[in-house]
């Protein structure tokens, strides 16, 4: 049996936060949704395991949630996966995060890279 994860995803649309709630409820992890930076520095605070980014956020986008979480010693060890279509395919990297999955994706690969960083994390 696999260990139930918070994961929590910070995502403007709102038909993808949805999928995003939906989808982690049903393989029984924790999911907490933020449509916004604020927001999801709140929840921040509830300590998830891994954290679903989308960079192009309103206001404040994801390059500065993740830049405050890499700066906070008590957020660092979250797992971080940046969620993005505005990144170009052959970028794989992006500072401070621990994986890129590019937009459309497919959701049992999401969820593989969820589970693979979360049991890294904890080895």
């Amino acid at each position: 049996m696999r260990e139930k994860l918070r994961v929590l995803a910070i995502e403007d649309d709102p038909d993808l936060a949805v999928l995003y709630e939906s989808f982690l409820a049903a393989e029984g992890h924790e999911p907490l949704v933020a449509r916004n930076a604020p927001d999801g520095l709140r929840l921040l605070e509830q300590r998830p395991d891994v954290v679903l980014l989308d960079l192009m956020l309103p206001g404040v986008d994801g390059y500065d949630v993740l830049r405050e979480m890499r700066r906070r010693v008590d957020l660092r060890q979250i797992s971080v996966i940046v969620v993005s279509a505005s990144l170009p395919p052959d970028r794989h990297r992006v500072p401070g995060a621990d994986a890129v999955v590019h937009k459309p994706f497919e959701f049992d690969g999401l969820l593989r890279t969820i589970e693979g960083l979360s049991h890294h994390r904890a080895t």
